[in-house]
């Protein structure tokens, strides 16, 4: 165009509104100096053009040249208005001298300049002939670069080559640099370095980029929004604007494109407090443009996107079920029994008479405490062993083997106690609450009733589950929801997990969700089929969850309880204590009490070894048998204390045979008895002091006494 030709355009299209909100222009260099022509009518009415021309560097020699040319200007042309050299004609100043040189360098004679024939006057170029004059000056031409006024002049393929540019913006009555173009940096707002462009100011006056081709004729958006009186904190429409997770989530990303999208909400409902149809209803009058978008708890569905486009999910998705929670352990008079297991009771019951059976066969040969009559020593194994558990036995220890034992016994009596004790405390503080109903074939299979939220797409899914129709009730509110659970109406409520978590939020601790995830892709925004905001806002969503601010919204949304109400079955419950998780504990202690016995046992042999060796020299193994239970029934009174060692001495019958006498004769009695079968009634040196004397001396006094 010409500079008159596009000044004439630029008011025509202001008059038309086209140089407001949304629309974009772009001018070549070709246009970018009108304004050095034409001036402020120009700048009047292309605010917010952008245009390109080519960098030329503010140089001394340009300033130079500049002051000449005002001079002159002036002289030639006096009181004419100066504006000063424009671009166009540096490049022409820059020519004039090209070609000047190419004519030096082509040497030219005036032999070269030989007229052109003659054609008749035949306007067809092609048999115009030329002198060689112009052949030399072309190729000169061609070949010629030099420093100029604009930068290197210089002509390749019939073009003028321009290594950089500036890109200027036309605000108020400026032309602003915002930025420059070159062959290593391309777009850039620094000529040597990488960087941002500086803001640009649109037609309108606005930074942010228009998206014309987005919104026809430029329109504002007509959002539709679903009446929702009972999760109003999804989406609901209040003084003609729209509030809740769904639109804080629609704003956020609308506002973060990077160009202006005016949107105006109008409530699907018929202003009476009902709704105009169906969610379906509503995403069809999308398909009809009755509305540009839907705003909402719509979810993304099959059928819905056979006439509308959805955006990427921006709830969690999926189908669950609701169902209240009790407490499944029930407190009785034989609670306490609970914290161990069956095995385990048998199990410790087990090591208690085996630990006190060791304590007693090691302690009563050397501690009077573990001796007496036989109902009396199997009262203090059981006592000693047992008391144990609930304080420390007051039976004096003398044995180190035995001491050992009872250490190590100890410490699985402790850790059984303090295991025993907090897992009773568990049972009887905590509740272990489990849900009424785990799966949906338990409700179909005993004909309960099953909850749904009103106008929603839960009854085509109910029912290709098996669910009859008429066990079916709609809600519309979580109070709905909570009423029907606590007074049994229904057995489940079965809703898509956004709701359900909304509803935790408030009723988390009689609540929980159960059973398996139906899936379905949660909630979307509906806009027409192709439109160029779907991928726009599907864009916004991806960022909105990567940069934390959907986590923030939902936070918002479900009280910061949404993600802390645990599902009640997977939650911590107390258990019943089972003999695998003492079975180390247990051979510890069985190992230990085994390895003292043995010792003991050993110990007490080798100290009686010459009565033994005595008795099995003889060939009687019975009457081994008979010393080995002697040594290990009667006390060793070497052992006891003082006093009672003394007094037992005391009392021993003078006249009675010295102890190895008494040995001997013991020794014939038993070989008499098992090899001659001597007659019964017969006497015996042996029974004779027996008789005299029924309680002899242990094997350990008399050793000791010879």
């Amino acid at each position: 165009m010409s500079y008159q030709l596009a000044l004439k355009f630029f008011r025509i299209a202001k008059d038309e509104g086209m140089m407001g909100q949304g629309f974009v222009w772009i001018t070549a260099y070709g246009l970018t100096d009108i304004f050095d022509v034409v001036g402020s009518p120009a700048l009047d009415v292309m605010n917010g053009v952008v245009g390109v021309e080519p960098y030329v560097e503010d140089t001394d020699r340009l300033q130079d040249f500049k002051q000449r040319w005002h001079e002159k200007y002036k002289k030639e042309k006096p009181g004419t208005k100066l504006n000063g050299p424009i671009l166009s004609g540096l490049y022409a100043y820059d020519t004039a001298w090209a070609l000047a040189l190419a004519a030096e360098k082509a040497r030219l004679l005036d032999s070269d300049f030989v007229p052109s024939e003659t054609n008749n006057g035949s306007t067809d170029f092609e048999r115009i002939s030329t002198s060689k004059a112009s052949e030399k000056l072309h190729d000169a031409f061609l070949k010629t670069s030099f420093p100029g006024m604009t930068g290197t002049f210089h002509i390749q393929d019939w073009k003028l080559l321009s290594t950089n540019y500036k890109i200027i913006n036309v605000v108020g009555q400026n032309r602003k640099v915002v930025g420059f173009w070159t062959p290593g940096l391309n777009i850039s707002g620094n000529l040597k370095t990488n960087a941002d462009l500086y803001t640009i100011i649109w037609p309108g006056g606005t930074d942010k980029v228009p998206r014309g081709w987005l919104l026809p004729a430029n329109k504002t958006l007509k959002i539709g929004v679903p009446f929702k009186p009972g999760f109003g904190k999804f989406i609901q429409f209040e003084n003609g604007k729209a509030t809740g997770f769904c639109a804080r989530v629609f704003e956020e990303v609308i506002h973060a494109l990077p160009y202006k999208v005016p949107i105006h909400y109008e409530e699907f409902g018929d202003g009476k407090g009902e709704s105009n149809g169906t969610y379906d209803s509503l995403v069809y009058k999308v398909y009809l443009n009755e509305f540009d978008a839907v705003v909402g708890d719509i979810t993304i569905l099959a059928n819905r996107s056979l006439y509308v486009d959805f955006t990427l999910p921006y709830t969690e998705s999926g189908v669950r079920m609701l169902v209240p929670v009790r407490d499944q352990r029930k407190k009785t008079a034989w609670t306490f029994l609970e914290p161990l297991s069956a095995d385990l009771w048998l199990g410790a019951g087990a090591f208690f008479v085996f630990t006190g059976l060791i304590v007693w066969f090691i302690e009563h040969r050397t501690n009077h405490e573990f001796r007496g009559p036989p109902a009396s020593q199997i009262g203090s194994v059981f006592y000693f062993s047992f008391s144990t558990l609930v304080f420390a036995h007051r039976e004096r220890i003398v044995n180190n083997l035995t001491r050992i034992a009872v250490i190590v016994w100890l410490f699985v009596v402790l850790i059984l106690q303090q295991s025993y004790t907090a897992s009773l405390s568990s049972i009887l503080t905590v509740e272990q609450l489990q849900p009424t109903v785990t799966n949906l074939d338990e409700v179909i299979r005993r004909g309960d009733y099953v909850g749904y939220l009103n106008d929603s797409f839960m009854p085509g899914l109910l029912k290709r589950l098996k669910i009859n129709e008429s066990k079916l009730i709609p809600f519309n509110s979580p109070e709905e929801y909570n009423d029907a659970l606590s007074t049994g109406r229904v057995a489940v409520i079965v809703d898509e997990i956004p709701y359900l978590k909304l509803f935790l939020s408030k009723y988390c601790h009689n609540y929980t969700m159960v059973g398996p995830t139906y899936k379905f892709d949660g909630f979307g925004y509906a806009f027409p089929r192709g439109s160029p905001l779907t991928p726009e806002i599907s864009r916004g969503i991806l960022e909105l969850a990567s940069n934390g601010t959907m986590a923030e919204l939902e936070n918002e949304l479900y009280g910061g309880s949404g993600t802390m109400c645990p599902d009640k079955v997977d939650s911590q419950t107390s258990s019943s204590l089972t003999l695998h998780s003492f079975l180390g504990l247990f051979m510890i202690t069985g190992a230990s009490s085994l390895l003292a016995l043995v010792l003991h046992v050993g110990i007490t042999i080798y100290d009686n070894r010459s009565h033994l060796v005595g008795a099995c020299s003889q060939g009687s193994w019975r009457g081994s048998l008979a010393i080995l239970s002697k040594i290990f029934h009667e006390p060793d009174n070497m052992s006891n204390t003082p006093d009672t060692d003394e007094t037992r001495i005391a009392n021993v019958d003078p006249i009675v045979e010295s102890p190895w006498s008494m040995s001997s004769h013991i020794i014939e009695n038993f070989d008499s008895d098992t090899d001659m079968g001597s007659p019964a009634g017969e006497g015996t040196p042996g029974r004779e002091v027996s008789n005299q004397d029924p309680g002899p001396p242990s094997f350990a006094y008399m050793h000791s006494e010879g």
